[in-house]
């Protein structure tokens, strides 16, 4: 994590952490020094080296680049903070990363907070975000947003406890689809439900993985001409489906 190096006067110094009186110096990954006051990490973080480094000639080693390393500074100092909505999703999973690992107390709830709000477009890197960290509401919130396509183009940077628990969840949401496909509403005699129950029955067939419940609305549905009698059995069955596909355990249950 941290590396003592010789110290270098030709590097270049952040514009914005760049303190005469700072006793601390440290060295992003693309050679950018970052001068900080130790007593302000000492009260804001837990992470970093002990306080014997300070008034040290040397500089600290750290594997983050200096764009990671001027946004997580801010959270160190009695200073307005970065706007988090501004930036890429790639520059706050890098910044969740970094202050998770330098446990940067101020930054820590704020990152999880935007890392929550990037669901449902980041849901495979939201969820082996939180499964890292220990953050089971937010595995759960990521899990059904996941699709078996995520899972497959990114099976090798997965962890396998995860892609183990993962594939069961999976196969439970399967099954439990089969199940609950059967709550149809019997006994309706309008002359057209047959064949609205075939389209359903056959939509209902394709499902497969984690479905929300927008996407069981698009499936279990008429046509807006319908008779009234087929439109409410068409809701009564959309409700018990749901119903029933909430009692799928979530993804922690199979952690």
């Amino acid at each position: 994590m941290l590396a003592n190096q010789h110290h270098s006067l030709t590097l270049e110094t952040s514009g914005q952490f760049n303190a005469p009186d700072a006793d601390l110096l440290f060295r992003s990954s693309n050679n950018i020094l970052f001068r900080i006051h130790s007593r302000n990490l000492e009260v804001t973080s837990g992470g970093f080296p002990p306080a014997h480094f300070a008034h040290s000639n040397e500089h600290i080693d750290l594997t983050e680049d200096s764009s990671t390393l001027e946004l997580m500074f801010h959270f160190v100092y009695p200073r307005s903070q970065p706007n988090l909505e501004k930036i890429t999703f790639e520059a706050l999973a890098q910044l969740a990363e970094a202050v998770e690992k330098y446990q940067v107390y101020p930054a820590m709830q704020l990152c999880k907070i935007h890392m929550e709000k990037a669901l449902p477009d980041h849901a495979l890197d939201v969820l082996k975000y939180s499964l890292r960290h220990g953050y089971p509401e937010l595995i759960d919130q990521a899990a059904p947003h996941v699709t078996l396509a995520d899972i497959s183009a990114e099976w090798n940077s997965i962890p396998l406890d995860l892609l183990y628990a993962w594939l069961r969840y999976y196969d439970s949401w399967n099954a439990g689809i089969r199940k609950a496909s059967l709550t149809a509403p019997p006994g309706h005699k309008c002359s057209n439900w047959p064949e609205y129950q075939r389209r359903i029955f056959s939509a209902l067939g394709e499902l497969t993985g984690i479905k929300n419940d927008e996407s069981i609305s698009a499936v279990i549905t008429v046509p807006h001409f319908a008779a009234i009698c087929c439109k409410g059995d068409a809701d009564q069955w959309r409700k018990a489906f749901i119903e029933k596909i909430r009692s799928v355990p979530p993804l922690t249950n199979f952690i």
